[in-house]
């Protein structure tokens, strides 16, 4: 991250104020210390999005997020933090501090490879547009009636089979060789061999509308792999992005939903046909961070996989995502085609429009699609098809939501829906989150009235008092902690702390990488509780912990000693387990007692 001083941050926030940046994106009311307006991260009808002023913090209780007036910038906007910092620094009238040069350098070739994929896009657009060479990639996006108008839209391009061009093209443009290198539009074998030779291109580009990669399509019809995408780069990690996202973005926020299908053409097919909101993963599964991206500007996810063996087990597995992010789910069934691409081509714009509108309940779907597969009339085949469709009903976040599943699930598999009630509850374990955290997220609706773990309550205490860390953090021993939250946050103390011990609260937030622990530490610097008392809450934590530690030995005393008695041990072994159990149940007395 680039060098930005605790002073720049301050700064920043005493000549711009959080309640007049959030003013210029939704209606404001005060209410006694608070300013509270409509969440712009979802949709709701009563207000829960609040600011507090004083404190300079945003917070939703309806969806959860929190943070300061740089990640309100940074959500509103689509921007990194250090971009959030650049342009209210800007607006303000405040001069950043220097970079350091490998926080340049990296800007540098960051920004290098942006203006380099805008650029290769543009050349591609216009080979496919205009070159003699591409004469068979237009021929073949007339085959699959791909309109003039989605061509633009989403600036299709065409790489030359010639292995030469790229590389010397580039270097006359003076591009650097080691910047080629990183920019995964050449070979790992071949530094000077283009990825993409005869080759449809699909630019990706982010929720920005800068390029940042692309997906190719072979049209020698000889290659092994008929679709390749760009590596990994400094500006693209495929698991959180969507093609076609920037496309419809604006129709996505306007009309609160999304359509997920699996390939590029079957976007621009959508797109073409009318279809509001066409995206794909990209020569992935969906993903976590794919269904939390989308969660920000819609609510209802409609899925348009293939009918075949596959697609279908790619939809079971993405519908366990879209239930545990929240959306509202429904599914699409073409019935005379195997995509959107190949209707369009067969049948038309119209008739693909008209298949589309014809959506049905995701859950219901799920259960005739296993009700296919197995024999329910046998008992053995009822209970293959609640197994399959059980880890969605466990995805599932409302009891309410859940209970008309049952209902609906008994009624297809001529049940009573007690009996499914009772084998969900007997076989029933701690809902595996997809994404970590979760759980926790949840349980973090208020701190007095849901009970957090020891570690993570004792962590996000010493967070909001940094000043106790340099006495505290000799007794915390990491090795006793047992919460991957709160190990994350000694972690991140340990390394900023030694480089910056008056760092602000805003920037500590942007170390923080995983989403729900910085929601969860900026949820806290809101709460008055961790600053009260703070001495005593974590002694009270240390304590509580090496009480868990204590318990841990006792029990594994407790079952030597139970061996030792059952196979006739020797008297003085079961004496010395005795001794050694009655010491640390005289310990652990002590320690709950104080």
């Amino acid at each position: 991250m680039a060098k930005i001083s605790d002073n720049v941050i301050e700064e920043i926030k005493r000549r711009i104020s959080l309640e007049d940046v959030v003013s210029r994106y939704l209606n404001l009311t005060k209410k006694g210390d608070r300013y509270w307006g409509l969440c712009p991260f979802h949709d709701e009808k009563t207000p829960s999005f609040t600011v507090h002023a004083e404190k300079g913090f945003f917070h939703c209780f309806g969806c959860n997020k929190s943070g300061s007036i740089f990640d309100f910038i940074m959500e509103m906007e689509h921007l990194t933090f250090v971009e959030s910092v650049e342009r209210l620094a800007k607006e303000a009238g405040v001069t950043l501090t220097q970079e350091s040069e490998s926080d340049r350098k990296r800007r540098s070739e960051v920004e290098s490879l942006r203006l380099l994929y805008d650029r290769i896009a543009a050349s591609f657009h216009y080979i496919l547009l205009h070159s003699d060479s591409a004469r068979h990639a237009r021929e073949y996006i007339q085959k699959r009636h791909v309109s003039k108008e989605m061509q633009e839209r989403y600036l299709l391009g065409y790489a030359p089979d010639d292995p030469f061009w790229l590389y010397s093209f580039l270097i006359s443009k003076e591009y650097s060789p080691q910047l080629l290198e990183q920019s995964g539009l050449f070979t790992k074998k071949n530094k000077e061999y283009p990825l993409f030779r005869n080759r449809l291109m699909f630019p990706i580009r982010n929720a920005q509308g800068q390029v940042v990669a692309f997906g190719g399509r072979d049209l020698s019809f000889s290659s092994n792999a008929k679709y390749i995408n760009t590596p990994e780069t400094a500006l693209y990690k495929k698991r959180e992005m969507l093609y076609g996202l920037y496309e419809s973005l604006s129709e996505i926020k306007k009309e609160g939903k999304a359509v997920l299908c699996e390939g590029n053409f079957d976007v621009i097919a959508l797109a073409q046909s009318g279809v509001v909101g066409a995206v794909a993963p990209l020569g992935t599964a969906f993903t976590v961070d794919q269904g939390k991206l989308l969660k920000r500007y819609c609510d209802h996810l409609t899925f348009l996989f293939d009918d075949d063996e596959a697609g279908q087990r790619a939809l079971a597995k993405s519908a366990l995502i879209a239930e545990q992010q929240g959306f509202e789910n429904s599914v699409i069934v073409l019935d005379d085609a195997k995509d959107p691409s190949e209707m369009l081509s067969q049948k038309g714009e119209k008739e693909l429009f008209t298949a589309t509108e014809r959506r049905k309940s995701l859950f219901h779907h799920l259960v005739h699609s296993a009700i296919n597969r197995y024999d329910s009339s046998q008992a053995t085949g009822k209970l293959q098809i609640f197994t399959e469709l059980r880890p969605f009903l466990e995805a599932t976040e409302s009891e309410i939501v859940r209970q008309s599943y049952f209902r609906d699930l008994a009624s297809y598999l001529q049940v009573d829906v007690s009996v499914l009630l009772y084998d969900y509850q007997q076989q029933q374990k701690p809902v595996h989150s997809i994404h970590k955290g979760e759980d926790e997220k949840r349980r973090f609706t208020h701190i007095r009235k849901v009970k957090q773990s020891t570690d993570l309550y004792m962590m996000l205490t010493l967070i909001n008092n940094r000043s106790l860390f340099s006495s505290y953090r000799n007794r915390i021993r990491i090795e006793h902690m047992v919460d991957e939250q709160a190990i994350e946050l000694f972690t991140i103390l340990e390394d900023v702390l030694r480089e910056n011990p008056t760092i602000s609260d805003e920037l500590l937030l942007h170390y923080i990488s995983d989403v729900d622990v910085r929601e969860l530490v900026a949820k806290s610097f809101q709460m008055p509780e961790f600053t009260l008392e703070a001495e005593r809450t974590l002694n009270d934590a240390l304590r509580n912990i090496e009480v868990r530690e204590l318990e841990k030995v006792r029990k594994r005393v407790e079952q030597l000693l139970s061996i030792a008695e059952k196979e006739g041990g020797k008297q003085l072994e079961v004496t010395d387990l005795l001794f050694e159990k009655k010491t640390l149940d005289e310990k652990i007395a002590t320690l709950k007692g104080g």
